[in-house]
């Protein structure tokens, strides 16, 4: 049997669309279908779910299989082996399909019927498509995020007791930034003593007996 399939953004009505697709072909071929129709980006993750009378999320079809611990609690299943007909019945005939996991955005896909076509026609077929096609969140996963240390690094709080909690000095590879495997034949002096081994020598000035005596005197 084939199957006719209304897709829609939930609570609009600016934009239809209708697939054609046999039922012993796969959940898979939908969503690539719906993919290159409707222009997405393949490589972003999407889910279909099917409802409960009550609108109620129940089965996640998945591009991919999700492990987890207890089998028998297992309640997704993988689109490149789950069929239409296993899914489409008299008691599931609505499903969801969330195309952009990042902003929660999904569409209504529901059985509109039996599709009577051209023997000509190669399923899944887009019958129709109109209106103001749906947007995905742009992702690209080779942004690098970084802080901007001249804006957001405070350093008031190092100012107040003399030091600014970074090492001074020739600059050199990562090492040499934050002072590891340097000493004063280097040219490297601590902020807050002579050299690098008062910082964990000492770590506090000899006129004070104990770190106790320095905190009291400040």
């Amino acid at each position: 049997m084939d199957y006719r399939f209304e897709i829609s953004k939930p609570d609009s009505t600016d934009f239809r669309c209708e697939i054609a697709i046999n039922g012993e072909q796969t959940f898979q071929q939908l969503h690539d279908k719906i993919v290159e129709t409707l222009n997405f980006d393949g490589s972003q993750m999407a889910s279909f779910f099917t409802l409960d009378k009550m609108g109620n999320r129940g089965k996640e079809i998945a591009l991919m299989e999700m492990s987890i611990e207890d089998e028998e609690d297992n309640n997704t299943l993988v689109m490149d082996v789950t069929t239409i007909r296993e899914i489409v019945n008299a008691s599931c005939i609505e499903l969801e399909y969330v195309y952009d996991f990042f902003a929660n955005n999904y569409l209504k896909v529901e059985y509109a019927g039996e599709y009577i076509g051209d023997s000509a026609d190669v399923l899944p077929l887009c019958v129709y498509c109109g209106g103001e096609l749906p947007r995905q969140t742009e992702y690209d996963a080779n942004d690098e995020w970084s802080l901007d240390k001249d804006e957001d690094y405070d350093d008031s709080f190092m100012e107040e007791f003399g030091g600014t909690g970074r090492r001074s000095g020739r600059r050199g590879g990562d090492e040499d930034d934050f002072g590891f495997g340097a000493d004063e034949e280097d040219g490297y002096r601590d902020d807050y003593g002579d050299g690098y081994e008062d910082d964990f020598g000492g770590g506090y000035d000899e006129r004070y007996e104990s770190l106790d005596d320095y905190i009291d005197k400040l």
